[in-house]
């Protein structure tokens, strides 16, 4: 009685708190959307160095196979999953650069695969309950590659819209996880409300996205500085009607 009381006193983990932390972490289905979200944004303005976000996405994946892992207190496979993951999804950005060619389409794309695989930090944790921060980090560095892609590059304008709004769905439906995460834990059932705000933020980027297709009707291809303010402005307001 007396070891054990003084093992928890000095604040060894117990499998029943190992249990709960885990239990708390992100949500599966709003983590998923959130980083093929910020994936589509990259594969929308990146260029030729965009597809290699499919790579990035695949070491998403295993690291998420490594979190179920941790889960069923399979930490020698959770840890080999996680390192394999974290490999696969730096050498897709690698990838990424090698595909991109020279160093302006490098820089164009850099950023986006980073924030891909920043976001899926942020919700697919190898420790502790995710990470607010990282997630929205990760969205900030896709739409950093939205901004550069439109400055150096003949895009249309509905395009770089189509990459911003994906970026900041990324960045909700990934706090979304976070959240539900925190407040019901992956035991409940959360699929209905996980689902009906998915719908909602896919409903309000899609009335975004059809505006960028006006403005592409009575714009040019590039972003100007007037229409980057407008961008930006547009980011800014959605992300706002999302976080009503």
């Amino acid at each position: 009685m007396t070891g054990t009381a003084t093992g928890e006193r000095a604040g060894e983990p117990t499998p029943a708190s190992d249990g709960i932390a885990v239990g708390r972490r992100p949500t599966r289905l709003s983590a998923t959307v959130a980083s093929l979200a910020a994936a589509a944004g990259v594969l929308l303005v990146g260029g030729p160095g965009g597809p290699a976000v499919g790579v990035v996405l695949v070491g998403l994946a295993a690291a998420a196979t490594g979190d179920e892992l941790r889960a069923r207190g399979r930490r020698a496979q959770s840890l080999a999953a996680f390192g394999t993951g974290g490999t696969i999804a730096l050498a897709g950005i690698a990838a990424g650069a090698v595909l991109a060619g020279d160093v302006p389409s490098v820089l164009r794309v850099l950023p986006g695969l980073v924030g891909v695989l920043t976001l899926g930090a942020g919700v697919v944790p190898a420790r502790g309950r995710g990470s607010r921060r990282l997630v929205k980090l990760g969205a900030g560095l896709v739409l950093v590659t939205v901004l550069v892609t439109g400055v150096f590059q003949a895009v249309p304008p509905g395009t770089l819209v189509a990459g911003a709004v994906a970026a900041v769905v990324g960045w909700d439906l990934g706090e979304h996880a976070i959240n539900v995460g925190e407040q019901l834990g992956r035991a409940a059932s959360t699929w209905r409300t996980e689902g009906v705000h998915a719908a909602s933020a896919g409903l309000v980027g899609v009335a975004a996205m059809l505006t960028g297709r006006v403005v592409d009707g009575v714009g040019s291809t590039g972003l100007s500085l007037p229409a980057l303010a407008l961008l930006v402005l547009a980011v800014v307001l959605l992300s706002v009607a999302l976080h009503e």
